[in-house]
């Protein structure tokens, strides 16, 4: 992890890496130690580690944070759909200064991070997602406004109540599951997980409520689904399907359930569904607007999701080369340009972030299996998982990608948080399974300490 371009603050590595492998293994110990609740283990290593990377990653850092913050801001100004322009939105401009990660500039070496928050304006990028997504951050930064601080603390007040809240549902989900307490263990207190609920970005909402999700459909699996249980599950799938609609396909997560654990008839989530689909095709109608010919270019900077679309219709075949892109990414999408170690400019280590991903798939493989899956349903998670996955593929292609590309961009490993969860449903192989976890949280530890050690090596 070390190099030699990275001592700018040597002083600062040769005091905190020590102190960060101390409370490593102290926790370790702890958890041999104590036998402590698995919900207790995730709260404590999700709010340690977390704060460590609310605080020494660098300002601006995490994958569009800039854009997430200044739609953040907005809803802290009680703004919730702000008008664009061509300059972007109109905007408070006392953090842009703070947009300096790319340069590798900390909160140590940063020069505007004690300057005031005003209200002098200046414009901005940001995106279309919904504005609740938001809303703890936005809470954070009005905390910093009624506090008369400075930008930094802006920033920072932001990541931490995306962080709590995140650490509160998990703490939550663990506990309120009737099974899968480990897996769900293992998927709060994921590196990449953290990471993004310790920042300024919609991926602390997404996978917040992808805890909820998780934890509803167990519950419905293992006992008895009352009607509370299905508005929770659905409307969760559908505020964070409003985001990303691939998402959706979460929804068929309801077949897997027991038919005799519904008290009323399953019929009302089939309703359900079809309402969910309804919605989000009308919520993201633009996608489907017919292109006309000018649209339609040659040139490989021009991106239109209409003319996408009629290119698409137009050369049916071309899904099959899309399709063959979507697998032979796979390598650069979880291993080479991870998203389990990533944030500005910097991608990580790749041995690290392959040694995690083989981790991860023997956990998947043979941990104790507390969940009785058919084939049928493992088919059925199986087939979820595969259109959420070339979905989400299909939507990047959509609004990322030049118009007639082979080459499907902007796909981040980030985006897949939603669907990871189901691979041990899908490959747990029962026969030879591992029923102690003493070690699995040892492992857990080190790579939460190993996305801190790679923070400090690289930006300090």
């Amino acid at each position: 992890m070390f190099g030699p371009k990275n001592y700018q603050y040597w002083y600062f590595e040769s005091a905190s890496i020590p102190v960060i492998s101390l409370i490593g293994l102290v926790l370790i110990l702890l958890s041999f130690k104590k036998k402590l609740e698995l919900e207790k283990v995730a709260l404590l290593l999700i709010i340690i580690f977390g704060l460590m990377m609310v605080f020494l990653a660098p300002p601006m850092a995490h994958p569009d944070e800039m854009n997430h913050f200044t739609k953040a801001e907005l809803l802290s100004e009680g703004i919730l759909y702000p008008e664009k322009s061509d300059a972007g939105v109109l905007v408070n401009d006392y953090y842009f200064p703070l947009n300096e990660a790319q340069k590798g500039l900390t909160i140590l070496d940063n020069p505007h991070i004690f300057d005031e928050i005003s209200n002098h304006k200046g414009y901005a990028q940001t995106n279309d997602s919904p504005f609740y997504s938001y809303i703890p951050s936005a809470i954070g930064i009005l905390i910093a406004k009624c506090l008369h601080l400075t930008a930094v603390f802006s920033l920072l007040f932001a990541r931490l109540l995306n962080l709590i809240l995140y650490a509160g549902v998990a703490y939550w989900a663990i506990k309120k599951a009737p099974a899968f307490k480990i897996g769900l263990t293992l998927i709060a207190a994921m590196p990449m997980a953290v990471a993004q609920a310790s920042s300024v970005s919609y991926d602390a909402f997404i996978i917040t409520f992808t805890l909820i999700i998780l934890t509803y459909f167990i519950k419905m699996f293992e006992q008895k689904a009352e009607n509370k249980d299905l508005a929770i599950f659905f409307i969760s799938i559908f505020l964070i399907t409003l985001i990303k609609p691939p998402y959706i396909m979460l929804s068929f997560l309801i077949l897997v359930i027991p038919k005799e654990n519904f008290i009323e008839n399953r019929n009302y989530s089939f309703i359900a569904i079809a309402l969910l689909f309804i919605a989000i095709i009308l919520s993201f109608s633009s996608f489907l607007t017919p292109a006309t010919p000018t649209t339609i270019s040659a040139s490989a900077s021009n991106i239109s999701s209409s003319a996408q679309l009629s290119y698409i219709l137009n050369n049916p075949l071309s899904l099959l080369e899309l399709i063959k892109n979507s697998i032979t990414l796979i390598p650069d999408t979880f291993v080479l340009n991870s998203s389990f170690y990533h944030y500005a400019d910097f991608k990580g280590l790749k041995a690290y972030k392959l040694a995690y991903l083989i981790f991860f798939v023997l956990f998947a493989l043979f941990y104790k299996q507390d969940i009785n899956l058919s084939k049928r349903n493992r088919l059925i998670l199986t087939s979820i998982f595969l259109i959420t996955y070339f979905g989400i593929f299909g939507i990047l292609y959509l609004i990322w990608t030049p118009i007639g590309s082979n080459t499907i961009l902007g796909v981040q490993s980030r985006y897949f948080v939603p669907i990871i969860p189901l691979l041990p449903l899908i490959i747990n192989y029962d026969k030879k399974s591992i029923e102690k976890y003493e070690y699995l949280i040892t492992l857990i530890i080190t790579f939460l300490v190993g996305l801190i050690i790679l923070t400090i090596t690289h930006y300090y």
